[in-house]
């Protein structure tokens, strides 16, 4: 694969980077990855990914700019209030990076459309904001073998993991799944949301962030991934956490 002399430019940073090069840039571009979620763990996802060259990013939500996401959905603007937050995405991204290919889906992820969605991608991360949404997705991922990575957040406070059903030769292997770590009896702790306990900008910043950097190194393959555990982090505190767990 030819990279364009404003590739070259753009990522000539990155590249240099000795776990990168041009091989892992490479990688990058012919990567496809879903991201589900256009808000507060949206935000620095989407600008991580199409800032360090993936080729294609799909894009999926339903919900409308409002402003009270701008306090953290740095995405967005004022000139987007009201619009849908998917197509208000790919506009950021369009003038972040033009030479990212975007898709939209503007409605709801649901049990009768996952599949068909997420297989047309290598990975999926999950910047929605309820457990219910991250049940499907998960399952869905482990059905068709896809890498998914998951954050959540509430105020200070936010948690990063990274499940990936295969190894190299892609067989099917016991690694831990959300269920794993989470069960829907046991998550309504979880379920209090933003709206209810109100969250820090900082927080979706530094979670999402941490997300991104695990899809660019599962593409490039480097450095160690969060598979079998799980990260935490309270900014009030200043305090990173990391707990293991196991398959079931």
């Amino acid at each position: 694969m030819i990279f364009s002399a404003s590739e070259l430019e753009r990522y000539s940073k990155q590249i240099l980077i000795n776990n990168i090069g041009g091989t892992g840039q490479r990688k990058l571009k012919v990567s496809k990855v879903l991201v589900i979620g256009a808000g507060g763990l949206g935000s620095p996802v989407l600008t991580y990914l199409a800032s360090a060259g993936i080729g294609t990013i799909g894009i999926m939500d339903y919900d409308k700019v409002e402003l009270s996401n701008l306090q953290r959905q740095f995405i967005h603007s004022v000139k987007t209030i009201g619009s849908n937050k998917a197509f208000s995405a790919r506009s950021y991204i369009d003038y972040l990076n033009p030479e990212i290919n975007t898709e939209i889906y503007d409605y709801k992820i649901k049990e009768d459309n996952c599949d068909k969605i997420i297989f047309n991608y290598d990975m999926v991360i999950d910047a929605s904001d309820n457990f219910k949404t991250r049940f499907i997705i998960s399952d869905s991922c482990n059905r068709l073998k896809k890498p998914y990575i998951m954050g959540a957040v509430r105020s200070y406070e936010g948690q990063v993991s990274t499940f990936v059903p295969y190894e190299e030769n892609k067989e099917f292997i016991l690694n831990p799944r959300l269920r794993d770590l989470y069960s829907e009896e046991n998550i309504q702790f979880d379920e209090i949301g933003c709206k209810e306990e109100g969250i820090l900008g900082v927080t979706t910043g530094l979670i999402g962030t941490l997300m991104a950097t695990e899809a660019i190194k599962l593409i490039v393959g480097m450095g160690n991934i969060l598979i079998g555990k799980l990260l935490l982090v309270d900014l009030l505190n200043m305090r990173f956490e990391e707990i293991k767990y196991r398959r079931k």
